[in-house]
């Protein structure tokens, strides 16, 4: 299959770009369109992906012929062993009750082997998902990705840059229950009072009101912000290097031990590298970068779809665990897989 990228825009349009892709470390000269996918860790030096062809149309199958095809994938999906997952949220718990961390997000992902078709044609699914969700994906090489993400890990355009604090998770039937519940309510103020701080000396800082965001089976506590920049020479590669990760699916407090010790979590739970990661897109003068969350992704015929939960003070293993199931259950029902 043609290698391929896409990203639903903020209109609903998508931007699609054909393969093979050209690697650079910088964006294209000129303002010509490319895409920006990058791992976790972000370690890849050449980050920028401009397509050898592009298109902004209303569905990625109208301009990647491939993903038009009636051969569903099959799935054989293993189960899942909690041992590995609960030895990861006794570590973190311990952490935070001796006050070295006050959050941290351990990623748990349910694996499977590809028996027929490509996991490529799925993306026809997503065009069912929520108005509230972003799609996108990306394969390259036989390895990719595709998922409808309710997280932007930033917008940039005329000198102002969008973000925002997504955390705080329910099933949709205990919405109510969300915007009263200590835990959920303290995950999230740590990831709105990270992002003020950080943003702080780069400009005037505006938090917009806390909502409760509804993706249908699930919901979710957000709070928009938004930074006029005072310095306006600040990169794209210096935009995203600030905020990822943030507490939403890093660490808090942010230091280099902290996020050492949550990509050996990664490593232990064998966590797709490009899971969480930053991917985007650089179009028409704006920058739109989503964190690649609510995804299926796979690497040649491996298959697996993650799931991360946010552990702090007053966590609890049997509500983690059911929220991971709801996350990733959410993307099987999306996809049918």
């Amino acid at each position: 299959m043609t290698d391929f990228a896409f990203l639903q825009l903020q209109d609903g349009d998508f931007f699609c770009g054909r393969g093979p892709f050209i690697d650079s470390a910088e964006p294209p000269l000129e303002g010509q369109p490319a895409f920006y996918a990058n791992d976790f860790a972000l370690s890849d030096p050449k980050p920028w992906k401009t397509p050898a062809e592009w298109r902004v149309c209303s569905n990625p199958c109208d301009f990647i012929d491939e993903l038009r095809v009636d051969d569903w994938p099959e799935i054989a999906w293993s189960g899942l062993n909690d041992s590995l997952f609960r030895e990861v949220y006794r570590e973190i718990l311990q952490d935070i009750s001796q006050g070295e961390l006050d959050k941290s997000v351990p990623v748990l992902s349910e694996r499977g082997i590809l028996h027929r078709g490509s996991p490529g044609v799925l993306v026809q699914a997503l065009m069912a998902a929520p108005k509230e969700l972003y799609a996108y994906g990306y394969q390259r090489d036989h390895k990719g990705m595709i998922g409808v993400t309710p997280e932007h890990l930033l917008r940039a355009s005329d000198g102002v840059l969008e973000t925002m604090a997504l955390a705080g998770t329910a099933p949709r039937h205990e919405a109510d229950q969300l915007l009263q519940d200590p835990k959920e309510l303290r995950e999230h103020g740590y990831v709105v009072d990270y992002l003020m701080d950080l943003l702080a000396p780069h400009g005037e800082v505006r938090k917009g009101a806390r909502q409760l965001l509804d993706l249908g089976s699930i919901v979710h506590l957000h709070t928009p912000i938004r930074l006029v920049l005072k310095d306006r020479s600040m990169t794209l590669d210096e935009m995203i290097r600030l905020l990822h990760p943030t507490p939403a699916l890093g660490a808090c407090p942010r230091g280099d031990g902290a996020l050492r010790q949550l990509m050996d979590y990664r490593e232990r739970l064998v966590v797709p590298d490009n899971f969480g990661a930053p991917f985007g897109c650089f179009y028409q003068g704006a920058f739109e970068i989503v964190v690649a969350i609510r995804q299926l992704s796979w690497d040649g015929r491996d298959v697996s779809i993650p799931s991360g939960v946010g552990l702090v003070e007053g966590s609890r293993f049997d509500r983690e665990w059911r929220e991971l199931a709801l996350k990733r259950n959410s993307v099987k029902s999306l996809l049918g897989v």
